[in-house]
């Protein structure tokens, strides 16, 4: 009877508000035992699991067990991104967690909190859950700030996973040709943009001399995400830039031509 009452009340409460109060209870208080707690098949009363990890964690973790009951398919599945972003929080360090938390404040984590379940939301690959944590962790050292942690959180999001593997072993601070499905993944992306051209001996449909460069974003993303290291800044080695050309050069150039 207690169950049932439990669910009355979730399903008339705004799902949003309580998804937000789960991940600020993790972002405050949540250790890795909440997420044994979580793992464990061995079904434990109220009172046990509030020895273990505390009254506000206790009541977060039966609010989202509660929700995975009540949820459709569609949520069911989204529901289970969220259970592994919420233990992926516990890596890191509950004071890092706090002391960002307090530096953001209430009203600043509440439109934070609505864009990072949106991410969730959109992702349809569960291992880029992890990387969205480590872009997190960044941005809480001070790697990046709110507008590179937005971007990169959205580039993640729109980039396939493997896309992003292949920037461990392949960015470069080069300029580069575009070889793979990859390449062109991460240059769809906006990860690799154009650079210029390389002058090719016998340019062909194979290698039109066109080269690329991979972005800033990129660079960062393979840092934070792998520990890889480049320059930042590309050094365009052998690379021809195309400038256009001004009204004042386009008029004497005409000019030289017909006088």
């Amino acid at each position: 009877m207690e169950e049932h009452n439990e669910l009355d009340v979730l399903s008339e409460t705004n799902y949003i508000d309580v998804l937000k109060d789960i991940l600020e209870t993790f972002m405050n208080e949540a250790t890795d035992i909440a997420v044994q707690v979580m793992n464990s098949d061995i079904v434990q009363d109220g009172t046990e699991i509030l020895s273990q990890v505390g009254e506000a964690v206790s009541g977060a973790i039966k609010s989202l067990k509660v929700a995975q009951k009540i949820a459709s398919i569609p949520t069911a599945l989204y529901m289970k991104k969220f259970e592994r972003y919420c233990k992926g929080l516990t890596t890191i360090p509950l004071e890092k967690r706090q002391k960002y938390m307090k530096l953001l404040g209430k009203e600043k984590f509440n439109k934070e909190s609505v864009f990072v379940l949106n991410v969730i939301n959109r992702i349809e690959e569960n291992e880029k859950i992890p990387l969205f944590l480590k872009i997190l962790n960044a941005k809480m050292d001070g790697f990046i700030d709110d507008n590179e942690y937005h971007r990169l959180m959205i580039l993640t999001d729109r980039t396939l996973y493997s896309d992003l593997l292949y920037l461990k072993d392949n960015i470069t601070e080069d300029p580069v040709k575009l070889n793979s499905d990859s390449d062109y993944g991460l240059a769809s992306s906006g990860l690799l943009v154009t650079a210029g051209n390389e002058w090719v001996e016998g340019m062909d449909d194979a290698d039109n001399g066109v080269r690329f460069n991979y972005t800033l974003a990129a660079k960062k993303m393979a840092y934070i995400f792998f520990g890889v290291e480049c320059a930042m800044k590309p050094s365009n080695k052998g690379i021809t830039i195309l400038v256009a050309a001004s009204n004042e050069e386009v008029e004497e150039q005409l000019n030289e031509l017909f006088k």
